[in-house]
């Protein structure tokens, strides 16, 4: 693995863990919500967004490899 591969591996993980972490907690400590409604989002979160993630980590990296 090259080093733009790397970095470009380092910061989709990141981008990852911030996008998790911003969208899950401030949704579970909002009180608008009942608690089904919060398990719904939060589940949908955890799963769209590393998702979402790992689609463009893959066509990165396609685009790395030239």
């Amino acid at each position: 693995m090259s080093d733009k591969q790397k970095r470009f591996k380092y910061i989709m993980v990141i981008i990852a863990v911030v996008g998790v972490l911003g969208t899950v907690i401030p949704n579970l400590l909002d009180t608008s919500y009942a608690a089904a409604e919060k398990a719904v989002i939060c589940l949908s979160f955890l799963v769209g967004v590393p998702l979402v993630v790992s689609i463009v980590y893959w066509i990165g990296k396609k685009i790395l490899k030239g």
